[in-house]
């Protein structure tokens, strides 16, 4: 009998059929084009481009500074100028972010010292896979604190000038509840990016467990002050945070082949280590679609951890996520949260991280507690009324949709 990574195991997504703009955008997964990615380039040019498709594109899956620089290395002309300018402003405002970003980790590191800190991504993605900081769109400043520090590392960025997003969340009545639903609080600084503080991982605390953060394998070479994580776990973690969202933004994807490019991984440890998580399913699809879209040879080591059969229906929704509008990322239809769903219970590897997405269903968050204010002596009646606050959100959500769509038109 044949080893199981001689099965068949194919992404069937044709991204050709979403036409020339769609197949440009993914030849630029790297921060500098491979010639044949460059020559595809010149043909695509050639073909005609829709200028305002691509730009929507770059904005929509926020991978405006690597379409501008694996563009700008065409012969001037080869591209529409209007296109190449409008790339070039958001490579600018990209890059003043990115230092905004870097002077804020620094800023931390030096005022922390003591914190347990770690930077999740972004800038630690940006330099040690892209080898520069303004090549990978900068969202937020995704920050992990050991939980026992987090009012610590609250106090010294309020120091720095930051405050909380919503402040009740982080308030003694609600502490308890919202620690448990929630995994980060948002903090805003004037001129800056928002900086995500994460006291775990992901949502699921059984998904990425840090119990023991003694023990926590970092990554030695850092160029921004704080740590990032070690190579094993870092592209765990990409893969685990692009199919939570379900691969709805390409900068995501994109992601896995610099990184593979770039970092050592030892691929046994890597398997045994998302086998242990439950993530096994998460890094099949992201190397399978990285390989489909990007190009990227995956070898028989690489693949000897691919286990899972994806169903159509599960390729279908990552589908319908890529072409959906952005607000499908944060607020997906219910069909594609169902699917979600189901697919965490279907590789949750152990009972506590089954149970706890049973649980989370019906357990209060900070959005039940913005529609309804309840005085802290009442906080228990937000257990028996999440349903109908659910519903109401849901009310809301799709109107937002509605005014979304009709602003759009």
């Amino acid at each position: 009998m044949l080893p199981h990574y001689h099965r068949t195991f194919e992404c069937p997504l044709d991204p050709a059929e979403q036409g020339p703009e769609f197949e440009l955008v993914l030849t630029c997964c790297r921060s500098k084009p491979s010639q044949t990615h460059f020559l595809r380039q010149q043909e695509l040019a050639a073909i005609g481009l829709n200028t305002r498709q691509v730009l929507e594109l770059g904005i929509r899956h926020k991978i405006s500074p690597l379409l501008y620089c694996n563009l700008r290395s065409h012969p001037a002309g080869t591209f529409a100028n209007e296109l190449m300018d409008k790339l070039a402003e958001q490579h600018q405002r990209n890059t003043r972010r990115a230092l905004h970003a870097l002077r804020a980790t620094h800023e931390l590191a030096r005022a922390g010292q003591g914190l347990r800190l770690i930077v999740m991504k972004g800038l630690d993605v940006a330099i040690r896979a892209y080898g520069d900081l303004a090549v990978r769109h900068v969202g937020d400043i995704d920050i992990l604190v050991d939980p026992e520090q987090l009012d610590s590392a609250l106090s010294v960025l309020k120091s720095q000038g930051w405050h909380l997003d919503q402040p009740e969340m982080l308030s003694s009545t609600l502490r308890k509840i919202l620690l448990r639903n929630m995994h980060h609080c948002i903090l805003i600084r004037k001129r800056f990016p928002t900086m995500e503080l994460h006291w775990r991982a992901t949502w699921n605390p059984f998904d990425f467990p840090m119990d023991n953060w003694r023990t926590l394998d970092t990554s030695k070479k850092s160029n921004i002050a704080i740590p990032g994580l070690n190579n094993e776990d870092l592209m765990i973690y990409l893969c685990l945070h692009g199919a939570t969202h379900g691969w709805g933004r390409l900068k995501w994807l994109f992601d896995l082949p610099n990184v593979l490019t770039t970092h050592d991984l030892n691929w046994p440890q890597l398997w045994q280590r998302a086998d242990r998580l439950g993530a096994g399913l998460a890094v099949q699809q992201g190397l399978l679609l990285a390989q489909k879209y990007c190009g990227i040879n995956l070898t028989p080591e690489i693949k000897s951890g691919f286990c899972f059969s994806i169903s159509p229906s599960q390729w279908k929704a990552i589908c319908s996520f890529q072409q959906g509008p952005e607000l499908w990322i944060e607020y997906p239809p219910a069909r594609l949260k169902l699917h979600k769903w189901i697919t965490r219970i279907q590789t949750a590897r152990n009972m506590d991280a089954l149970l706890w997405h049973c649980a989370i269903l019906f357990y209060p968050n900070i959005d039940d507690y913005r529609l309804l204010k309840l005085p802290s002596w009442l906080h228990v009646l937000y257990f028996p009324l999440r349903p109908a606050l659910w519903a109401i959100r849901q009310l809301q959500i799709r109107q937002m949709r509605r005014l979304k769509t009709i602003k759009n038109m």
